[in-house]
C-alpha cells in the first residue's frame, strides 16, 4: 500500500495539477480527484472502482495544498473516512463521535467550494455523502440509535435493502429495489438536509441512503453505501452506479 500512495502522491501536489503534456484525455477516460486518508487501505478499491468505467482517479490528501481551480477535473469523488468535525454543523460532540480528522475536513470543504464554483460534478461516498451535505449546511446524525444501528454496521460490511424516490434523477436511473452494504454509524439527519439537496433513496428504518441535487450548476450525486466494494462486480449499486456518475461527468446535458 506504501508503493502505492508514493505512485500517486506526487500527481495530487497542486503545481501538478495540469493535464499531462503528450495525453490526450478523450471518450469517457477522465480524470477524477479522489479525495483520501493518508496510508487508507480502502483507497486502491476506490481507483480500481473507477478504472472500470476508464476513470483516472489522482489521490488528494489532507496534507496537499488546495488547488484554487477545478478546471483540471472531469469531477471530485468525496470517500469514506472517519466522522465529521460536529461543530461544523453547530452540534457538540458526542462521545460515539470518533477518529475526527479537522485536517481533512478542511481540505475536502474547500475541494467542494472549488468544484462549485467550476460548475464540477462532486460524488460521494459514505463519509463522502455526509461532509457534502454539512458543507451545504446540513446536520447530521452523530450516532444512530440501537435498533437502527444493527442494520447499518457490524464487524463486516451488513447488508439491507433501499428504495429509491421514482422522481428523483437517480431513482429515474436505479429505480429498483436493491440489497446495499452498510458500515456507518452516522447519517444525514433528515430534519437538516443541505440547501440543493434532496433524499432520493432511504432504508428502510429511515436512514437516508442517497441524496442529489445542482447547486450554481455543479450536479452532486452521493450515496451512503460503499459501492467500491460491492460484491458481485456487476451489482447496479454499484457498476450501474458508476456508469451513471461517468456518463454525468461527461456529458454536457447534467441530469
Amino acid at each position: 500500500m506504501a508503493a502505492f500512495c508514493d505512485k500517486y502522491r506526487g500527481r495530487s501536489r497542486a503545481e501538478n495539477f495540469v493535464m499531462r503534456e503528450g495525453i490526450r484525455y478523450i471518450g469517457l477516460t477522465m480524470k477524477w480527484l479522489v479525495t483520501a486518508k493518508e496510508k487508507s487501505e480502502s483507497t486502491q478499491r476506490y481507483v480500481d472502482w473507477l478504472s472500470r468505467e476508464n476513470v483516472e482517479g489522482h489521490l488528494f490528501l489532507p496534507e496537499n495544498e488546495v488547488p484554487p481551480t477545478a478546471s483540471t477535473w472531469a469531477a471530485l469523488l468525496l470517500t469514506g473516512g472517519g466522522d465529521v468535525e460536529p461543530s461544523l454543523y453547530n452540534e457538540p460532540k458526542r462521545p460515539e463521535t470518533d477518529d475526527v480528522s479537522p485536517a481533512r475536513d478542511a481540505m475536502e470543504l474547500k475541494l467542494i467550494e472549488r468544484f462549485l464554483k467550476a460548475k464540477k460534478p462532486i460524488f460521494g461516498v459514505c463519509r463522502g455523502q455526509q461532509i457534502l451535505n454539512v458543507a451545504l449546511g446540513g446536520k447530521l446524525l452523530q450516532h444512530l440509535p440501537p435498533e437502527v444501528l444493527t442494520n447499518h454496521k457490524g464487524s463486516q460490511d451488513v447488508v439491507h435493502s433501499i428504495r429509491w424516490i421514482p422522481e428523483t434523477a437517480m431513482g429515474e436511473k436505479l429505480g429498483q429495489a436493491l440489497d446495499v452494504n452498510s458500515a456507518h454509524h452516522q447519517a444525514i439527519n433528515p430534519q437538516a438536509i443541505g440547501a440543493g439537496l434532496v433524499a432520493c433513496a432511504w432504508s428502510v428504518d429511515g436512514v437516508i441512503e442517497a441524496v442529489e441535487g445542482s447547486v450554481h450548476g455543479s450536479p452532486l450525486r452521493a450515496v451512503q453505501w460503499h459501492p467500491e466494494r460491492m460484491q458481485p462486480r456487476e451489482h447496479p449499486a454499484s457498476l450501474g452506479l458508476l456508469q451513471y456518475w461517468v456518463a454525468l461527468s461527461s456529458s454536457k446535458k447534467r441530469t
